[in-house]
């Protein structure tokens, strides 16, 4: 059982450490003003991020996801495990119900990890360049705390779990499902677990973008002094009248390519590092 969380810590370093400046960027696209846009598309946001911050302001707030994705990966893939562990022979469903499971239980990290990871990534964009605690991830996160108590620690918790459930439900239940259907094409070892894991990923992004782009929006609110919106019904209102309907999937091209690319190794390192666990009998 200890190796499906071992495993998934494991993981959680290797989504960090490849993905963290893409999700910089990704956030960027998402969080900006449609109507005062900062970034005309990728390419420009990591060339102006690198032009004005250097190449360290594409691993702004790293040290959070580095302390916690480690965490909320191993509750993710162990929760997920041993949900499976209560079937002989886990059905397509019982895969997407462990998901949907995995993607709750990580809940009361993952929310105000998140939000520190948003408003470090958002630090020097706009008015949020002279506010003061937003120059580390401890130092951010106390400085919510000191400001707001703990419900602002939580600030976006709905929207993440509206986001995370299904996200994961689908992310876990077509990774699967891919992989049986690559296994009975005689495709094994690492490739199925690329093409699986990456697909699955890509698709669990696909499905949930939209709610994404609220969540950052939310968490983002207020970095600067001024709050825009007043909840999620709000934050989904002002998108498309103001912003237009497109900009519920402001960023989703790097968001596509991240999530493929990274879930593709997470899950190669998840699969592999657990296999070397149960070997050794850590």
């Amino acid at each position: 059982m200890a190796e499906e969380f071992e495993a998934g810590w494991i993981g959680g370093l290797a989504q960090v450490a490849l993905g963290h400046p893409l999700d910089t960027i990704k956030v960027r696209l998402q969080a900006q003003n449609m109507r005062q846009i900062s970034y005309r598309g990728t390419f420009h946001c990591v060339s102006s991020i690198v032009r004005q911050e250097s190449a360290l302001g594409l691993c702004k707030g790293m040290l959070s996801p580095m302390l916690t994705i480690t965490t909320l990966n191993a509750v993710a893939f162990g929760v997920r495990g041993n949900v499976l562990r209560l079937h002989d022979s886990p059905t397509l469903l019982d895969h997407w119900v462990a998901g949907g499971l995995a993607g709750a239980a990580q809940l009361p990290l993952s929310c105000p990890a998140e939000l520190v990871k948003t408003r470090m990534q958002m630090s020097g964009v706009g008015e949020g360049t002279t506010i003061r605690g937003y120059t580390g991830s401890l130092r951010t996160l106390m400085g919510i705390y000191r400001s707001d108590g703990l419900v602002g620690c939580y600030r976006g918790v709905l929207i993440t779990a509206m986001r995370d459930t299904p996200a994961f439900a689908i992310y876990f239940s077509f990774y699967e499902a891919i992989r049986r259907i690559l296994e009975r094409r005689n495709t094994h070892g690492v490739l199925t677990e690329c093409l699986a894991g990456g697909t699955g990923g890509a698709l669990s992004w696909a499905l949930t973008y939209p709610i994404d782009v609220i969540k950052s929006r939310l968490q983002a609110d207020g970095a600067g002094g001024v709050a825009r919106y007043t909840g999620i019904r709000d934050a989904v209102i002002q998108c498309v009248r103001n912003d237009s309907f497109a900009s519920l999937h402001a960023g989703i091209g790097v968001a596509m390519v991240r999530a493929f690319v990274v879930n593709a190794f997470v899950f190669t390192v998840f699969v592999y590092s657990r296999k070397l666990l149960v070997e050794e009998g850590m």
